[in-house]
């Protein structure tokens, strides 16, 4: 797993670097809004029930909408439809980024979001249907694309704390999340 998790920081270094030395030009009005579909995957690491280091996939899919808010920051909200083996739910999340140069919607930033949602358990007979709320907060940081005048790619990685409760359950647990997104900026 250390070896793993090694491989993982030194793909993300990389791609971090090469992105930095690697963006095109900024064109001298930059767009001051993206629009973009986003799937995002987190893999939350549970610190009580169902058992300690318990490891569970969620996946998401959702839309963003990003506003510059400033030459180095923006607002963005992103409504997302959410899943795991034995959930499925909407999810909102809203965040901020702040870019390290004056180039938003463009480059290397970081950022910090909190989420929010409700599904429905469907893992077991007994539990189908029974109500679930999500509340979250996080940490991220990635790198935006602008490919030619309005297209854009990016990706982000980062953690978030999710605590989730429902009939029976009462969990939380901190897990890294990553992120892929491509957009259209205007």
């Amino acid at each position: 797993m250390k070896g793993t998790i090694k491989r993982i920081w030194l793909v993300l270094a990389v791609v971090l670097i090469s992105g930095t030395w690697g963006s095109t030009a900024l064109a001298q009005e930059r767009p001051k809004r993206v629009v973009s579909v986003t799937g995002a995957g987190l893999v939350q690491l549970y610190e009580e029930k169902p058992k300690l280091g318990t490891a569970v996939f969620r996946g998401g899919l959702g839309l963003e909408y990003e506003k510059v808010t400033s030459p180095s920051s923006s607002f963005y909200v992103t409504p997302a439809i959410t899943f795991s083996r034995k959930l499925l739910g909407v999810r909102a999340t809203v965040g901020l980024k702040n870019y390290f140069k004056p180039t938003a919607p463009q480059g290397l930033w970081w950022g910090v979001y909190g989420s929010f949602g409700a599904g429905a358990d469907w893992g077991t007979e007994e539990d189908w249907g029974a109500s679930v709320s999500m509340v979250g907060a996080g940490v991220n940081m990635g790198y935006k694309y602008l490919l030619g005048e309005n297209l854009t790619a990016e990706w982000s990685c980062g953690a978030i704390y999710l605590q989730r409760s429902g009939k029976d359950i009462d969990v939380g647990g901190l897990g890294p999340t990553v992120a892929i997104k491509l957009g259209w900026a205007f």
